[in-house]
């Protein structure tokens, strides 16, 4: 079931305008790894290093002990409780990063000694515009913990403060999990699973980081740990950028959307604005069409060429009655029509 999270904490827009990124460009596409196996301690430079060199931004803390990196947040200037580490080839020549193409996992692990909450959160930014120090046009994917049966995962863009994502497997404190994300061009996917399982095929979330121009991405890669207070702690163990763990299940590479799909629009019921997810396998002509319960189109939302991969669109129907209606996937030989409520 997919849903817009509950309000998050807000992370300060002006926490990005504070951080001064080494933005050099490699044309090297090697993978790397960080296993954070080798302790560490912060330099004056605000730099650490284990098997890689990390920057850390200045607030909260960071250290490398017992085979992981442990992030506390701390108040920063901005009135929020965080902890940023970054790499690049600015930082450290063997970070080869590639913001249109890439393969990610992280093990990770949520860790309290207060009140568990979805306050505590990890942000991994995937679209970074070179200019983000002036528009804050920066996509994050977001985990959270939730609860013993389910974990939260999604989007998040800086310069709207807006986020939205779906429930996944369960993310608990005090237990190590993996997230896997893949980006295509301006396509995001993502998926969360629990040490020692391998990930679903499905995506947990897709969403398109429209507003990053492809080939205008930023080469560097920001981890964000977002605590509700300085009880709390993200932990990281482990670091792949296009490498592949060994041992996990893990399918092959392959495009975020192998198939067509027509998600379940969120929120559902809503009043007045909701989001639909679709994915197409191949680039191809495509309509999607929401009609009221007499069969008439109130609506066109998609009707023209679209790239392969997942989509998500917005309809506003705030012009429209309280009612049923229905929403309309239609492309090649694909056709998914699915219903949405309205309450006014």
């Amino acid at each position: 079931m997919k849903h817009k999270p509950k309000e998050r904490k807000k992370m300060n827009k002006m926490i990005i305008a504070s951080l001064v990124l080494a933005l050099s460009i490699s044309s090297v596409n090697a993978g790397w790894h960080e296993t954070f196996d080798t302790p560490a301690t912060l330099t004056p430079a605000l730099t650490i290093t284990s098997d890689m060199t990390w920057a850390w931004w200045g607030w909260g803390s960071c250290v490398v002990d017992s085979g992981h990196v442990t992030l506390v947040g701390a108040a920063d200037p901005f009135g929020n409780t965080t902890s940023w580490i970054q790499i690049d080839q600015g930082i450290d020549v063997n970070a080869a990063i590639t913001p249109d193409t890439a393969e990610i996992y992280l093990k990770v692990m949520f860790t309290t000694e207060g009140t568990p909450t979805t306050n505590d959160q990890l942000h991994v930014c995937v679209a970074t515009d070179p200019n983000f120090l002036t528009n804050l046009n920066v996509y994050t994917v977001v985990t959270s913990p939730t609860s013993d049966t389910v974990g939260l995962m999604g989007q998040f863009y800086f310069q709207t403060n807006e986020s939205y994502g779906a429930f996944c497997p369960p993310i608990v404190y005090d237990s190590w999990f993996w997230q896997k994300i893949i980006v295509v061009g301006d396509t995001v996917s993502m998926w969360a699973f629990a040490d020692g399982e391998a990930p679903a095929d499905t995506a947990t979330w897709t969403y398109t980081t429209d507003n990053v121009a492809v080939g205008e991405g930023a080469p560097t890669f920001i981890i964000a740990a977002v605590t509700d207070d300085d009880s709390s702690a993200v932990h990281i163990d482990e670091i792949w950028y296009n490498e592949r763990p060994t041992g996990m299940g893990i399918a092959d590479y392959a495009p975020i959307a192998s198939k067509y799909e027509l998600g379940q629009n969120y929120p559902n019921p809503f009043n007045p604005t909701t989001h639909i997810r679709f994915n197409i396998p191949e680039t191809a002509g495509a309509k999607l069409t929401v009609f009221n319960i007499m069969g008439e189109a109130v609506a066109n939302l998609v009707n023209g060429v679209v790239s392969a991969g997942g989509h998500t669109v917005s309809w506003n129907a705030e012009n429209m009655p309280t009612g049923v209606y229905f929403y309309r996937l239609e492309s090649g030989n694909f056709t998914q029509t699915r219903k949405l409520l309205l309450v006014k």
